[in-house]
């Protein structure tokens, strides 16, 4: 039989292995619905893989944004939304999806934030 501390070692390894550090602004201002603004994205350099942002209105559930793979260390400073919104302040959910090469989702961890549409 294997010792409780090869057990727990392995445990220890498929959790690390699980664990993910997001990172974005949770107060990001546009000054239109169609302009850049500052999500200021990062994966963070010690994630193990890609990560794809999607940002859902808490309101509607719409999906307003979804990131392109997001590679380890790098960041996304600024974007567009993917819809036109009106001046407004919108709560919403950031998901943050960890990806593996082929693309299947291995990890999920969500952030609320505001968006803030001046004009």
């Amino acid at each position: 039989t294997t010792p409780p501390e090869e057990i727990q070692e392995e445990l220890n390894k498929k959790v690390e292995e699980g664990m993910m550090n997001i990172s974005m602004n949770t107060n990001p201002v546009f000054e239109t619905g169609t302009s850049k603004g500052n999500l200021l994205i990062v994966n963070e350099k010690i994630n193990r893989y890609p990560q794809i942002v999607q940002i859902y209105r808490d309101d509607t559930g719409e999906l307003i944004y979804t990131s392109g793979a997001i590679p380890v260390g790098a960041r996304i400073d600024e974007s567009k939304l993917d819809v036109d919104l009106p001046a407004g302040i919108y709560p919403c959910t950031a998901h943050f999806n960890q990806i593996n090469e082929a693309g299947n989702m291995l990890g999920k961890a969500c952030a609320k934030i505001t968006i803030y549409i001046l004009g």
